[in-house]
């Protein structure tokens, strides 16, 4: 039941876990990236299993299904999960961020069930299997919208454990049931999607916890307006970033064939392989700066960026051999795309930490106006050269566009956090013996820290 500005009950304010020390930050970045490397290892198995079975053209109709079902959320919460995040980890009660947040994200969710049928037969085309599981995802918005806004809440809480449920199951058991699909003969686009579909959404469902216990929402349409205005900017930087990230095979749906996409989706799968550190910096590091532990956003955006970078030229020495021999020899124009993305990883792992620090230092114009610029750019680029060069025109137009991410969020960080450029950029030595003494001492004071 949702009523005007009730008093909350005790059982709606659960307490915010106690403010993590800094020595800790280090521990929850480890795990996190665990978990994404858990995440990518899933994707590295069923990545060449699925591009076995289903050959360039299904990889690429599998791809067009997945990336606008992942986007979709994204661009329909309004920004309001970041703006939970940041008002929980600030003290907010769930009942009253939850009250403020709810009822807009899920009249913006409408907005991509209203627009299903006509959206998914314009980017579906002559593909039955595409057009259908658009449909059905679109028109399951509203509950992935609340469920995203949930996700918000738990970073908000730092309820680390919960959130890598959620994205333990939502990858693991997808993968599951796709190599036992693969070893009975079951496994085709429709059965692939299907199990990607169910599986996300399973994940997402242990966030229901978050409500367990909940009498009420508290509805204050003044704090629904600060939401909307806060997550407004913060919708507009943390869609252009995932459009930035995604928008290249968002318009390949309907710009190249499915065997091109399929290539390119491959291209993406390796080429993310170095990419497990940012979200685990970026999501640790945005109820730390909310907070008021500033100092965490430059040592976390150039050491983030150096492991990346190293990451990478290890991958891409292996990456001619490896692709081929992994994936198949159909796949071995891939190669060169990999190559470029890789590349592309180093400032777009800086830009992820970057409008994370920026969004939680009350700063969300600031990463906004990077990813707008970007984006504004990288559409028309991709739209002419998409035709022509399809997936090496692709990564080309993706690693130019990070780096112009990156470049214009540097300034107005430099200015928040009262930083030098270089300090974002270069690692130090004390980088080192910070990280080694925050993982071999996890229970050092916070006193202690520099």
């Amino acid at each position: 039941m949702i009523s005007v500005r009730p008093l909350p009950r005790p059982d709606d304010i659960a307490p915010l876990p106690p403010h993590r020390a800094a020595p800790q930050f280090v521990n929850v970045v480890a795990r996190l990236t665990g978990l994404n490397a858990v995440i990518i290892l899933t994707g590295m198995v069923t990545g060449p299993i699925t591009a076995r079975a289903l050959g360039p053209d299904g990889r690429g109709e599998l791809a067009a299904i997945l990336v606008v079902l992942t986007l979709a959320p994204w661009v329909l919460d309004l920004g309001l999960s970041v703006w939970v995040g940041r008002e929980r980890a600030r003290g907010a009660s769930r009942a009253d961020v939850l009250g403020a947040a709810l009822p807009v994200a899920l009249a913006c969710s409408l907005l991509g069930v209203v627009g299903a049928i006509p959206l998914s037969n314009m980017l579906g085309e002559d593909r039955p299997v595409v057009v259908a599981f658009l449909q059905i995802g679109l028109f399951l918005l509203p509950l992935s919208v609340a469920l995203q806004t949930l996700v918000g809440l738990a970073i908000g809480e730092s309820r680390w454990e919960l959130f890598t449920a959620v994205r333990v199951v939502g990858s693991v058991l997808p993968a599951v049931v796709i190599v036992l699909l693969a070893i009975f003969g079951y496994l085709t686009v429709t059965t692939a999607a299907a199990a990607y579909l169910i599986g996300g959404m399973l994940g997402s469902l242990l966030l229901l916890r978050l409500i367990k216990g909940m009498r009420r929402l508290s509805l204050d349409l003044s704090r629904s307006r600060v939401a909307t205005a806060f997550g407004a900017k913060s919708w507009l930087s943390t869609v252009g970033n995932v459009a930035n990230y995604r928008l290249d095979q968002v318009l390949m749906v309907g710009l190249v064939s499915s065997s091109e996409l399929g290539l390119y989706a491959v291209a993406v799968t390796v080429g993310s392989l170095t990419s497990t550190l940012v979200g685990a910096a970026s999501t640790a590091l945005f109820p730390r700066i909310a907070q008021g532990d500033a100092e965490l956003a430059t040592r976390a955006c150039r050491v983030t960026a150096g492991v990346v970078g190293l990451a990478g030229l290890l991958l891409a020495m292996a990456t001619p051999t490896a692709v081929p021999f992994v994936f198949g020899s159909d796949f071995a124009r891939s190669v060169p795309m990999v190559l470029i993305l890789l590349a592309a990883s180093v400032p777009l792992a800086a830009a992820g930490v970057l409008s994370a620090a920026l969004q939680a230092a009350d700063d969300p114009a600031a990463s906004m106006r990077a990813e707008l610029v970007a984006l504004a750019l990288s559409v028309p680029a991709l739209i002419l050269i998409l035709p022509a060069y399809g997936g090496i025109g692709a990564a080309m137009v993706s690693a130019v566009a990070y780096s112009i991410r990156f470049l214009i969020q540097l300034r107005p960080a430099c200015r928040a956090f009262g930083a030098r450029s270089r300090d974002f950029l270069i690692p130090t030595r004390h980088d080192l013996t910070y990280i080694m003494r925050r993982v071999l001492r996890p229970t050092v004071s916070a006193a202690e820290s520099p």
